[in-house]
């Protein structure tokens, strides 16, 4: 007797059993009979499964009087797992239970079973989900646990017929349409456990038609469900596979993630049409969540990619979004009690369903409840916490996996506050909740006036989103209407604008603040921030202003500051108003005392400021001196004091200990940065100062042009060795770092050039010396342009053109990339190039050796400029060179890897259309129909591009339109 193909091998067994007129308890005890013991494990059911050993295999075959390999084809189970026995070796059978044993599986057709067989024995059979229908027969083969599965007519349905032979064609014309199937299937499995709309009338009808008598209505709807959903899963797969409409959803999401779906009527209109529903359109538009929400994010997500690793994360079901099995779904009901009455049986445990991770959850959306009470939403940062609970983590990690999160657990969230998975950023959506409340506080908002009554970052925000406003998302352009700015506005509206008196008065304010607390503002530093303002700041930019004609400081503003200290912003160093303010507050403790050289006083720091101070009486100002009169130090006092210390013996002071050093010198520098600290500074500080020359703009100071020429005769000598003066930055030369004083020279003649200043005339030595010393470009170019030509005049191999120096080493490398960019070089760089021979001839000569895409390149771009395109056939030559094939090979590499190789930049520049995302047959014909308007083939293609316009890519339809070819 031969198994039925696909035939599950118990049910093969029982067939087996009963042409031996015996029951298949008593045939599985001598297949598995070991020693008088039965060597079998697991429960036998209706719906049971068996598998078996090799030598339980052979007492089957031997049975059956059929080959093993016979068996082997017909039986999916048969040699799928190699059981252990309980009565250690000899043949062994298990049995196990359920749908998933192997795979699904369903009851044979009765009538097919019977023409095969010649007898009226049930078989079951691992059914596929396009073998599901019998449409010789007219049977749906329906699985129920517990049973040997129901074989349903189908007199009544004949579009589950049709659907099955929709089914059939498309899982043989598409290599996707068994995944397509299965996301179908979870989408009408979704609607099928919501309740119906009143509009529904299909099912109902299909689900009557197909009950069998004397069934429960309620056992039926959940056991037919397959059944009853197929036609509408057919047409579902085929829609979802149709690369048409993957690209319109792609077209139509603009490259934005959607919020729910009605964000894509073109898709619910599809699908609603598809299923002759047309309401179902407007009962979809509000789904944010479920398998056809994943879908369609996933096919934006992934931009309809052709690779392989999209196509699975376009086509794989979550496991929360999958039918529930059967076999977790409650059994037929029984007769009843002895009462009469049913007795209810439990729903078993949704598989996969954790019980730990839902209590999770719930304690998780306590918190986030109590967050959005406090806040009003819950676009919680990921780095924050409610007390110490991660909340924040917790909402980011189910936004980044919102699409597997299940449906009652997104319901949830969903009421809580719709926008927790908004496709946007969480800083966006705070930023709008402060505008909604500024909104709902102060008043509608006005941008035709700049947001005046919002702070100015709420305003910049404000103002940010009116400017991007038709690029944003959708949902959020509906937000912003909340809050007052729709297209109109935000089209009108104008930036936010800083108070600037109210800013000048709260500066003003901490100024006046600062300099009563401290007594001047001359220790405000660029870092000082008082009171959270950041008043140091605000100062420096104060005085940069008052010393610069740039941008002059308002009157005003000018007499505040004076008013508060009239030493603000003195005409020489603040560090010497720092000093003074300091020496002043120690003056005040004691009366000053000249002629002990104030070592009277208690800060030390201040009286070697004040004898340094008469020292060089005579070099400050009239407002220095008036100021040093304030506090006793007049012009006798300061002579009295200068005599004093010039006739004060000079007593050798006992070395201090080097820590004590330290600390000393670390706490002087901390306490006033403009001391002296060194004993040689303190000597030269305590000497009358030479009077200064005038300086010149156009030249040295004389008193630097010593170091200057000891500069140049380090550059000479480097340059008499060398040949040139690109000398690294950390070059020395005997000692002197001549690298760091280049580097110095070239950065001054640079700021002078872009100050439009004329060049130092110090400088001209420098271009005497060598007239590339700072050229308009890279020095490491210049540096290597020298070891070229320094390797030339050592008389070493040298012949660009024949690759030579190699490639691989690094001067060849850099002569290969000079040709490879002498077009783009400067022209003082090419008559560089030139004299060590390497001509454009040359350059050539060697990119083409070097990097043979360039021969490749130069037969595109003279292609292009003779047809005005690269959209070339495959047989496509050129002058013998096969440049449809070339660029095939570029747009495989350009796809596969990516766009930037230099061969793709070069084929960018000559066409940006060599590569574009659609197919190049369209491509071809739009050229063909740009230069051949008037040809008929060209008349009907472009008619066809009108019709077909909205599913046309964006980028399609620029195209069209630069040759008035509108929709």
């Amino acid at each position: 007797m031969a198994p039925l193909p696909g035939e599950l091998t118990l049910s093969f067994l029982t067939r087996l059993a009963a042409r031996y007129h015996l029951a298949i308890r008593d045939l599985l005890a001598a297949v598995t009979d070991v020693g008088g013991q039965q060597n079998l494990t697991g429960m036998l059911y209706l719906d049971s499964e068996i598998h078996l050993n090799a030598q339980a295999r052979a007492r089957v075959s031997t049975l059956c009087r059929v080959p093993l390999r016979v068996l082997e084809r017909a039986l999916p189970a048969w040699r799928r797992e190699e059981p252990c026995g309980k009565y250690g070796a000899g043949p062994v059978g298990r049995l196990m239970r359920g749908e998933e044993a192997v795979a699904a599986w369903g009851p044979a057709c009765p009538a097919c079973t019977a023409a095969r067989t010649g007898r009226r024995v049930p078989a079951r059979r691992y059914l596929t989900p396009g073998e599901r229908v019998c449409a010789r027969h007219r049977y749906w083969l329906l699985f129920l646990p517990g049973t040997s599965g129901l074989p349903v007519p189908l007199g009544r349905c004949p579009e589950v017929v049709d659907a099955q032979r929709r089914h059939v064609r498309l899982l043989r014309h598409s290599p996707t349409a068994a995944e397509a199937f299965e996301v179908a299937r979870a989408i009408t499995g979704s609607w099928w456990e919501q309740p119906w709309p009143d509009e529904e009338h299909l099912w109902p009808t299909r689900l009557e038609a197909t009950r069998p008598t004397g069934a429960d209505p309620g056992w039926w709807k959940v056991a037919a469900r397959d059944l009853i959903t197929y036609p509408e899963t057919v047409t579902l797969a085929r829609l979802l596979v149709d690369r048409t409409v993957q690209e319109r959803t792609i077209t139509e999401s603009r490259r934005h993630l959607p919020y729910r779906l009605g964000e894509l009527p073109g898709l619910l209109a599809e699908v609603a049409g598809r299923l002759g529903r047309p309401w179902l359109a407007h009962h979809l538009a509000t789904v944010a969540h479920g398998p056809l929400f994943t879908w369609a994010h996933s096919c934006i997500h992934i931009r309809a990619a052709s690779t392989a690793a999209a196509q699975r994360t376009l086509w794989k079901v979550h496991s929360s979004h999958r039918p529930r099995p059967l076999g977790d779904l409650p059994p037929a009901p029984e007769s009843g009690t002895d009462s009469g009455q049913s007795e209810p049986r439990p729903v078993k445990r949704l598989r996969g369903h954790s019980l730990q991770a839902e209590r999770a959850f719930e304690r998780s959306l306590v918190h986030a409840r109590a967050y959005y009470q406090q806040h009003g939403h819950l676009a919680v940062p990921k780095e924050d916490s409610l007390g110490d609970y991660p909340l924040g983590a917790w909402l980011s990690n189910l936004r980044t996996r919102h699409t597997r999160v299940p449906a009652h657990q997104a319901a949830a969230l969903h009421a809580l506050y719709p926008w927790w998975n908004a496709p946007w950023s969480t800083l966006w959506q705070r930023t709008w909740h402060q505008a909604r409340v500024h909104a709902e506080t102060h008043g509608p908002l006005q941008p035709a006036r700049g947001f005046p009554t919002t702070s100015y970052s709420l305003g910049e925000w404000l103002y940010l989103q009116c400017t991007r406003y038709p690029g944003l998302h959708p949902e959020q352009q509906r937000l912003l209407t909340y809050v007052g700015i729709d297209a109109p506005s935000a089209a009108a509206a104008r930036p936010r604008r800083r108070n600037l008196k109210a800013g000048v008065e709260e500066a003003l304010a901490h100024a006046r603040s600062y300099a009563a607390e401290h007594g001047s503002l001359a220790s405000v530093t660029s870092a000082t921030v008082h009171d959270g303002f950041r008043l140091g700041q605000w100062l420096a930019n104060q005085r940069n202003y008052q010393r610069t004609s740039h941008r002059p400081l308002p009157a005003g503003r000018a007499q505040a500051l004076a008013a508060i200290d009239p030493w603000w912003c003195p005409p020489w160093h603040l560090k010497w108003q720092r000093s003074y303010d300091r020496a002043r507050n120690a003056a005040d403790s004691r009366p000053l005392r000249p002629g002990s050289s104030f070592i009277d006083l208690d800060d030390s720091l201040s009286a070697r400021w004040l004898r340094r101070q008469c020292s060089t009486y005579d070099e400050l100002s009239e407002e220095q001196q008036q100021l040093l009169a304030d506090i006793g130090i007049t012009t006798e006092v300061a002579r009295a004091a200068r005599d004093h210390a010039r006739v004060a013996p000079k007593t050798p002071a006992a070395a201090p200990v080097p820590e004590a050093k330290d600390k000393t010198s670390q706490a002087r520098r901390a306490a006033d940065p403009a001391t002296p600290t060194g004993p040689r500074r303190a000597q030269r500080a305590a000497e009358p100062k030479r009077p200064r020359e005038p300086r010149s703009r156009l030249g040295h100071r004389p008193d630097l042009r010593p170091g200057f020429e000891t500069a140049m005769a380090h550059a000479r000598a480097w340059h008499a060795e060398h040949g040139h003066l690109a000398a690294p930055r950390d070059t020395r030369h005997d000692g002197y770092p001549l690298g760091m004083w280049l580097f110095s020279q070239r950065n001054r003649a640079k700021q002078r050039a872009r100050d439009r200043l004329p060049p130092s005339p110090h400088l001209t030595e420098l271009a005497a010396t060598d007239p590339w010393w700072n050229p308009p470009w890279d020095l490491h170019w210049q540096r290597n342009y020298y070891r070229a030509r320094d390797h030339i005049k050592a008389g070493r191999p040298f012949d660009p053109a024949r690759l030579v120096p190699s490639p691989g080493t690094v001067l060849g490398s850099w002569i290969s990339r000079a040709c490879l960019q002498y077009d783009q070089l400067h022209p003082d760089q090419q008559h560089l190039l030139t004299l060590i021979g390497i001509t454009p001839e040359v350059a050539r000569a060697r990119t083409r050796r070097a990097h043979p895409w360039r021969t490749a390149v130069e037969h595109a771009k003279a292609f292009a400029e003779t047809h005005g395109h690269l959209a070339v056939p495959h047989d496509t030559l050129h002058e013998g060179f096969s440049l449809g094939r070339w660029l095939i090979k570029q747009r495989y590499r350009a796809n596969k890897t990516s766009p930037s190789f230099p061969a793709a930049r070069a084929l960018t520049a000559i066409d940006p259309w060599w590569n574009p995302p659609w197919g190049m047959v369209w491509q071809r014909a739009y050229h063909h129909a740009r230069t051949h308007p008037r040809q008929p083939a060209t008349r009907r293609w472009l008619t066809k591009q009108r019709r077909a316009w909205p599913l046309l890519h964006p980028q399609q339809q620029h195209l069209l339109t630069k040759i008035d070819i509108t929709a």
